[in-house]
């Protein structure tokens, strides 16, 4: 495969929401059986899917670490080494190293709002900002429309019967807020990978959902609890579809980078007593 090959193989699998890697030498010692810039295409497990860095134990321990890459979403340089001994001592190596560089491509995370209403109408656009494929899903038409929600993908469907088919997976974020059928999107979302499942409430209506989905029989709620939040958002203050909707994306931000929505601030202790060292210093 010619590398305009490649890279056309590799923008069509990012373009279709696919997770891969290209793994590129960057650096060599000794005698390798390719050189420095020579790529290839990895997908999902390791699997090569065009290009070559060199064949042999090279290019079976770059596919190793690249599938690993992958699973983890996580970009990194890796070494590969070919030896005699690592050989076999069958006198067929050329012995060197090489430096690779695994660059991973994963998609974007997605988020599914089920339920149309106002709070989502808002709360699209600003996911959309910050990056997430935002797909809709409601049974009326008159509220789930490209009209309402541009650059969105809208389903006209009610949420718990379109779920199985809405792809959701590891990096689907799911919001509920719809007008009725929020238990039974709930229901449906927790049969899902999804990593993250919150609902608009007040603390009272998250407490009723609760003993709802505990009744249905059919959730292991101490199961589902790690990654159900209700009500969902942080605590930022003000009611409006808008300030809700910020609330919501912040706390979806948060967690989609792992971190706890602590104030950035710099303490007024900790300021003080830096601004004391240094007069004292000077």
């Amino acid at each position: 495969m010619s590398d305009a090959a490649l890279h056309r193989a590799l923008a069509e699998l990012v373009e279709a929401g696919t997770p891969c890697a290209t793994a590129q030498i960057v650096r060599a010692t000794g005698s390798i059986p390719n050189e420095v810039g020579a790529l290839m295409l990895v997908g999902h497990g390791g699997a090569l899917l065009g290009g070559t860095v060199g064949g042999g134990g090279i290019e079976l321990q770059t596919l190793i670490a690249a599938g690993e890459a992958i699973e983890e979403g996580k970009s990194r340089l890796v070494t590969a080494k070919l030896t005699e001994k690592e050989a076999g001592g069958i006198g067929m190596m050329c012995g060197g190293s090489v430096d690779v560089f695994v660059h991973v491509y994963v998609p974007e995370p997605r988020l599914l709002l089920c339920g149309a209403g106002h709070i989502n109408k808002c709360l699209a656009p600003l996911a959309l900002g910050l990056g997430f494929r935002v797909t809709v899903v409601d049974d009326r038409a008159e509220w789930a429309n490209e009209a309402a929600y541009p650059g969105a993908r809208v389903v006209v469907a009610r949420p718990e019967d379109a779920m199985a088919s809405l792809g959701v997976d590891r990096r689907t974020y799911v919001v509920v807020a719809t007008r009725d059928r929020d238990t039974a999107a709930i229901i449906a979302a927790s049969k899902t990978d999804a990593p993250y499942i919150g609902v608009v409430a007040s603390k009272r209506k998250a407490i009723q959902i609760g003993k709802h989905l505990a009744d249905s029989g059919e959730v292991d709620l101490e199961a589902l609890l790690p990654r159900f939040h209700a009500p969902i958002g942080l605590d930022l203050g003000g009611r409006t579809p808008e300030a809700v909707a910020l609330s919501i994306a912040s706390e979806l931000q948060a967690h989609r980078y792992g971190h706890d929505a602590a104030p950035m601030r710099v303490s007024a202790e900790r300021m003080l007593s830096t601004l004391e060292k240094t007069s004292s210093s000077r």
